[in-house]
């Protein structure tokens, strides 16, 4: 028996990247993963303006610049309508694609980088947890293990183990009807890398991977309630592209394709939290793959989580801290869930309303620009806001806080304050005396006065800003107030 102060459950993006700022919360987590290797393909293509600022709020994102290609637009339901990120008030206005697999490598690179241990072929196959901790049942290579943690995070996907184990209901609704999915060759691709046609007979998403494949996603309305468990064939991706398209786009058979079938069930966690057992990314939710939503939706939900369980390890968390984050991120996931359904209700509805409803819907994105710019700021992750306590509607706090360029302090911008993944109190030109009293807060708080180096009208009145871990604004003054850190700090 060995024991952790967590043990994430689930080698994925999620669980690399919890496990990742638990760390850097100064917990020891381990992870779990229950697969040998990593698979070849990649599920989500997408990183969205959100996610690469929580990279650079540690100092990593350029990692995935480098890896990912900036694409300046993204879809709604594969309407032809685009919609333009360029206006995104972030150093990131756009949609990074990048295949998963490589988001799994860099994450998993930065684990290593960290220490933190990373254990393949461990499955968890039960869990009992006490007052204490949890004792999480495992088939290792060594044979029947069993792990003991604090808390178990569970990050292990759609058919969680974990939450099963902890009695979590999965509540929602199963597939009522499936698309098919290939990564495959193509030899008469289409001269833009990214192609998304609209047809009567339904919709095709493709995007250029490189190397001469493409991932192409068809919604045939032909076959789109043939509901069936059986793997997709190659002849059946052809079909559907000949009938909805007009072209199979010179498709090849090869041996390290990749087909899949992906159906309309959505499901949502009754609860994030049951005891010492949290759950995080799609053991806590599932929708269709609408806008490439879930990946992101996931990395910010263990961005939320981490900091909230390493302060309750730690023993300085407030109390009803590490409640707030199901409190949250549950609607959070609700409000994901809910537009990907809207996507869905456009784009898989064959009778001739829902045929009606697309094409007007799609008349009215070209004509209203100002609808285009509000489904950007909801795609992209900036739109986040959390309650804020305390704090009158309309202020800062419960916002994202933007990498405002800084002068005189420690770091060029905000984010460079946050590297160190702790609560942050900026000085924008309080009087209040800030550093005296706050000594017993320097494990988890850094004090720093300093100047907006740009003019932003929206920030230029704040004299203060307590910043969460996370990026969030916990409390924002105008005046001279002294924050309430025992709210979000514990006491010193």
């Amino acid at each position: 028996m060995t024991a952790y102060d967590v043990a994430v459950v689930g080698g994925g993006p999620v669980g690399m990247w919890l496990a990742a700022e638990l760390y850097r919360g100064g917990v020891r987590p381990v992870v779990l993963e229950r697969r040998a290797e990593r698979p070849p393909h990649s599920k989500a293509l997408t990183i969205y303006p959100r996610t690469v600022e929580q990279f650079a709020m540690r100092g990593i994102a350029d990692r995935w610049l480098a890896a990912g290609t900036p694409v300046p637009s993204s879809h709604f339901a594969i309407l032809k309508s685009r919609l333009d990120f360029s206006f995104l008030d972030t150093r990131y206005p756009y949609t990074l694609f990048l295949p998963q697999r490589r988001t799994e490598e860099l994450l998993e690179e930065h684990l290593a980088e960290l220490g933190v241990p990373y254990l393949r072929q461990h499955a968890v196959t039960g869990l009992r947890q006490d007052e204490s901790g949890v004792d999480l049942d495992v088939d290792s290579p060594g044979g029947p293990a069993v792990v003991r943690a604090a808390y178990a995070a569970g990050c292990d996907g759609a058919a969680s183990v974990v939450r099963a184990a902890a009695g979590i209901d999965f509540a929602g609704t199963p597939d009522t009807w499936q698309t098919i999915l290939g990564d495959i060759e193509l030899t008469d691709p289409p001269p833009t890398p990214a192609l998304t046609p609209s047809q009567p007979g339904g919709s095709v998403y493709m995007v250029a991977l490189g190397g001469g494949r493409h991932r192409l996603a068809v919604i045939d309305h032909a076959t789109l309630y043939d509901l069936s468990d059986q793997p997709v064939t190659f002849a059946d991706l052809r079909a559907s592209a000949l009938r909805v398209a007009g072209t199979d786009f010179g498709m090849r058979e090869t041996p390290d394709a990749w087909l899949s079938r992906v159906g309309n069930s959505t499901r949502q966690a009754a609860c994030y939290r049951a005891g010492r057992v949290l759950l995080a990314g799609d053991a806590a939710h599932i929708h269709y793959p609408a806008g490439g939503q879930g990946l992101n939706l996931g990395l910010q939900d263990a961005g939320n989580l981490a900091w909230k369980l390493a302060a309750e390890i730690r023993g300085w968390a407030p109390p009803g801290l590490l409640d707030s984050y199901h409190t949250e991120r549950h609607p959070i996931g609700l409000n994901v869930i809910d537009d990907s359904l809207a996507q869905c209700g456009l784009f898989a509805n064959p009778s001739q309303e829902g045929i009606a409803l697309r094409d007007r819907f799609n008349a009215i994105l070209g004509a209203h620009p100002s609808l285009c710019r509000e489904l950007a700021v909801r795609l992209s992750g900036l739109a986040i806001r959390y309650p804020a306590a305390g704090q009158a509607p309309g202020q800062v706090a419960g916002r994202r806080v933007p990498d405002l360029d800084l002068r005189d302090a420690p770091a060029p911008t905000i984010y460079g304050l946050l590297h160190p993944a702790k609560f942050v109190l900026l000085n924008l030109g309080s009087a209040a005396a800030f550093p005296a009293g706050f000594a017993g807060f320097a494990d988890r708080l850094d004090v720093v006065a300093a100047e907006l180096a740009t003019d932003r009208p929206e920030w230029a009145g704040i004299r203060a800003l307590l910043i969460r871990p996370d990026g969030y604004v916990a409390w924002a003054s105008q005046d001279d107030d002294v924050p309430p850190l025992a709210t979000w700090l514990g006491g010193a």
